[in-house]
């Protein structure tokens, strides 16, 4: 039997190789002798991406930013041979409820800029790539924008901070020119506007009221205007609060980031070499089909005729979706009811148990197939 591990982080619990280590560990312990398993991690431009290239042996490269409020603090980005990988998730990072120090429309992307900035600054980098995701803000990419060099007028020519109440008065944009090729791998491949864009889809995650992004929604679709004709409706443009829509603009090319990282990481041939394939996230839910990893490997699976289990921290009600697209098997984490602190603190350990189960159950479908 031959198992492939393909996993994405756990959100704020376990990183991809944490999910996959423990995972391998329960399958061996579940089936027993004879178990080939091979492993492949997945993100999709969120939380946890750079760290595949981590594990591929990139160089962490420390730099001083501004979060998404702010306040000024240490990130990194990545440096794999001549390729720079920045992650938006440590730019303009995901701030919780309790640690937000204003409300959502004061947050910027001023942090993500910098750090693509240091990236393209430096000398041993050709080509850089943006991963887009895990973000918490929602100003459309402007602070990233201002961070490059941009600057932005009203219409008597006074110059605009990058602040979200100020997408209605941007009438003229000086965007900077970018000398390296810049792709921006999305990992969510939704439009700006309307309820799959940047504000309906993935404000309320964020903070921001329904209702406050529907009325927000006219000046941003208007600063979006500003800097080109097809940024609007371009797909990938929503991604990490309209991020994808401002680096889109200065010319970066847009693709969605779990296929690219599935190739990247030779997930169709390690699916050729699987009978069956493990993939993973913290929670499962409508948006995890909406170009996320694990919509991406469900897919691929398909394709290859390759039977699909995916193992979550939380599953949703209805799975029809989900086994229409390749799902065979869905398994939840923890046996007992308890806090989300402390599901989330014993993570591994349930993904280990999990990676028992489906082990157990395997060896379990080989012997009544040999019965039969």
């Amino acid at each position: 039997m031959r198992i492939l591990v393909a996993p994405d982080s756990f959100k704020g619990s376990a990183s991809q190789h944490h999910v996959a280590s423990a995972l391998e560990h329960g399958l061996h312990r579940g089936w027993g002798e004879g178990l080939e398993v091979e492993r492949r991690l997945m993100a999709d431009g969120g939380e946890g991406t750079t760290e595949i290239f981590l594990q591929a042996g990139a160089i962490w490269v420390p730099v001083p930013v501004h979060d998404a409020y702010g306040r000024l603090r240490t990130a990194g980005w990545a440096r794999h041979g001549a390729l720079g990988i920045v992650e938006a998730a440590q730019g303009s990072p995901y701030v919780s409820p309790p640690d937000r120090p204003a409300r959502v429309r004061e947050s910027t992307s001023q942090g993500t800029g910098e750090l693509l900035q240091a990236a393209l600054n430096d000398e041993q980098v050709s080509e850089v790539w943006v991963a887009l995701g895990g973000s918490g803000c929602i100003d459309g990419g402007m602070g990233l924008l201002e961070a490059l060099g941009a600057e932005f007028h009203d219409a008597a020519g006074r110059r605009l901070t990058a602040r979200v109440e100020n997408w209605g008065r941007v009438e003229q944009v000086a965007l900077p020119t970018i000398q390296k090729p810049v792709v921006v791998l999305a990992d969510a491949w939704v439009p700006l506007l309307g309820s799959d864009g940047a504000l309906q889809l993935f404000g309320p995650q964020k903070g921001l009221a329904i209702e406050e992004a529907r009325q927000l929604e006219p000046s941003l679709g208007h600063f979006a205007s500003r800097m080109g004709t097809n940024l609007i409706t371009r797909s990938g443009a929503g991604a990490a609060g309209g991020m994808g829509m401002a680096l889109a603009a200065l010319g970066a090319q847009l693709v969605p980031g779990a296929e690219w990282i599935a190739d990247w990481i030779g997930l169709p041939e390690a699916l050729q070499r699987a009978d069956v394939v493990v993939t993973g996230e913290g929670r499962l839910d409508r948006q995890s089909l909406v170009g996320k990893a694990v919509g991406v490997v469900l897919d691929r699976a398909r394709k290859a005729h390759v039977p699909a289990v995916v193992v979550a921290g939380s599953l949703p009600d209805e799975l029809d979706p989900f086994y229409q697209r390749g799902l065979s098997v869905a398994l939840s984490l923890g046996r007992e009811p308890r806090e989300r602190d402390q599901a989330m603190a014993n993570t591994v350990q349930d993904l280990e148990a999990a990676g028992e189960t489906l082990g157990r159950m395997l060896r379990m479908c080989r012997v009544m197939g040999r019965a039969e």
